[in-house]
C-alpha cells in the first residue's frame, strides 16, 4: 500500500511537470515572452496562464502531496509500531529473566533444603541372645532411604490383622526361652535356624515401630476394610508426617509453591498472546515447550526415593497432587517403586510405568531405528 501511493506521487508530480512544459513550450511557440516585457494585450492572457496553472497543474501537485503526507503518516506509525513491538519484545525479555533468575533460585534452596533434612529414626536390633534398642540420625538422600523404608514396614504392619503390643519385659523373657531351649536341644540339621530368628526379630521391630509411630489395630482394620488402599496410604504416610512434618512439611510445601510458580507464570505468559495473532499457535507451542524444560529441570533433581515420599504425600494435599499430576511429575517413578504396585492407579492422571513397560518401549525405539537404517530388510 506505501508502494503504491508513493508510486501515484510521483507520477503525478511527473504529469504536472510535463503539463507545464509543454505548456510553456507552447506559449513560446505563439510568440508569448515568458522573460520578457509583457504588453498590456497580453495580461488578458497572463491570467488565463495563470489561472491554468493553479486550476489543473496546481490542483496534480496538491494531490501528489497529499498521498506523499499520507505515505509519510503511515510510515511513522508503522515505525511507532515497530517501536512499540520491540518494547514489547524487550519487556518480556526482562521478565523472562527476573523469573528464570527467580526460578533457579528456587531450584537452589530446594537443594539446599534436601541436603538440611534430618530425621532420627528407631528400631531394634539382635544383641547375643537378646535386642537392644539402636537409633539412627539420616540426613539428606539418607533420609528419603529410610522414610521408604519406614513405610514399607508400617505398609507390612497394616496389612496384618492386628498388632501384638510392644512388651519389652516379654520380648527379653521370649528371647532368654528360645535361646536357653536352643542350648540343652538338639538341633535340625535341615531346619533354617537363622531365618526363624531373621524373622523373630523382624516381627519384634514391627511391634516396636508399632509403638513407635502410635499404631491401633482398630486403625488398620478400618484401612483394611475399604474397598481400595487409598485410606491405608494416607495413614502410613500420615504416621511419617506426622513425626517428621518439621522437616518433610518445609521441603514438599517448598516444592509445591515452585511448581505453582511455574503454572503461574506459564499462564500469564499464554494469556498474554492475542486470541487473533496469526503466529498465536506457534507461540503457545513456544510457550509450553520453554515451560516443559522449567519443568525438566525439577526432574532432574529429584531421585527415585523423593519421587516415592513425594507420591504418597500428594494423597494428604489434593492441590499439590493435581499440580504435580498436570505436569506429570511422577512420570520417572517406576510401580516397582511404591509399596504395591496397584497403588499407582490411586493417583488418577499419572502415568506411571513398569520396568517391563520401559524395556519394551526401548525395544520399540530399537526396532524403529532398525527400520529407518535398513529399509530395504523391511521390505523383502
Amino acid at each position: 500500500m506505501k508502494k503504491i501511493t508513493e508510486k501515484i506521487a510521483w507520477i503525478c508530480i511527473v504529469i504536472g511537470c510535463a503539463v507545464f512544459g509543454i505548456y510553456i513550450y507552447g506559449l513560446c511557440c505563439n510568440d508569448y515572452s515568458v522573460l520578457g516585457e509583457i504588453k498590456d494585450t497580453d495580461i488578458e492572457r497572463t491570467g488565463q496562464i495563470g489561472d491554468f496553472f493553479g486550476g489543473i497543474i496546481g490542483s496534480i501537485w496538491a494531490l501528489a502531496g497529499v498521498l506523499l503526507y499520507f505515505s509519510a503518516l503511515r510510515m511513522q506509525s508503522q515505525e511507532l509500531s515497530n517501536q512499540m513491538r520491540e518494547m514489547s519484545d524487550s519487556k518480556k525479555l526482562i521478565q523472562q529473566q527476573q523469573f528464570e533468575t527467580t526460578f533457579f533460585n528456587l531450584l537452589k534452596t530446594q537443594q539446599e533444603l534436601k541436603h538440611s533434612l534430618k530425621g532420627k529414626f528407631y528400631s531394634i536390633i539382635r544383641s547375643c541372645n537378646s535386642f537392644e534398642y539402636y537409633s539412627e540420625i539420616c540426613e539428606s538422600e539418607a533420609f528419603f532411604n529410610r522414610v521408604c523404608s519406614e513405610m514399607k514396614i508400617l505398609y507390612s504392619i497394616y496389612k496384618l490383622r492386628e498388632i501384638t503390643l510392644w512388651d519389652e519385659s516379654q520380648v527379653k523373657q521370649e528371647l532368654y526361652c528360645y535361646y536357653t531351649a536352643r542350648e540343652y536341644e538338639l538341633d535340625d540339621p535341615e531346619y533354617d535356624y537363622a531365618k526363624e530368628i531373621r524373622d523373630m526379630y523382624k516381627q519384634y521391630n514391627q511391634c516396636y515401630l508399632a509403638y513407635i509411630y502410635g499404631i491401633k489395630t482398630r486403625t488398620m482394620q478400618q484401612a483394611q476394610e475399604k474397598s481400595n488402599e487409598m485410606l491405608m496410604c494416607r495413614c502410613i504416610y500420615g504416621h511419617i508426617f506426622g513425626k517428621y512434618q518439621n522437616v518433610l512439611g518445609h521441603y514438599c510445601r517448598h516444592l509445591y509453591n515452585i511448581i505453582k510458580f511455574l503454572d503461574s507464570e506459564r499462564q500469564r505468559c499464554l494469556d498474554e498472546i492475542k486470541i487473533n495473532d496469526k503466529n498465536r499457535i506457534s507461540e503457545v507451542e513456544a510457550v509450553k515447550k520453554r515451560f516443559s524444560t522449567y519443568v525438566a529441570f525439577v526432574h532432574s533433581m529429584l531421585t527415585t526415593k523423593e519421587l516415592c515420599v513425594i507420591f504418597y504425600n500428594s494423597f494428604l494435599f489434593p492441590k499439590a497432587k493435581d499440580l504435580f499430576v498436570k505436569y506429570n511429575l511422577f512420570d520417572n517413578l517406576l510401580k516397582e517403586n511404591l509399596l504395591s504396585k496397584d497403588h499407582a492407579e490411586l493417583m488418577e492422571g499419572a502415568a506411571l510405568k513398569t520396568s517391563k513397560d520401559i524395556f519394551h518401549q526401548i525395544l520399540e525405539e530399537l526396532n524403529a531405528d532398525d527400520a529407518n537404517d535398513n529399509p530395504l530388510k523391511h521390505t523383502k
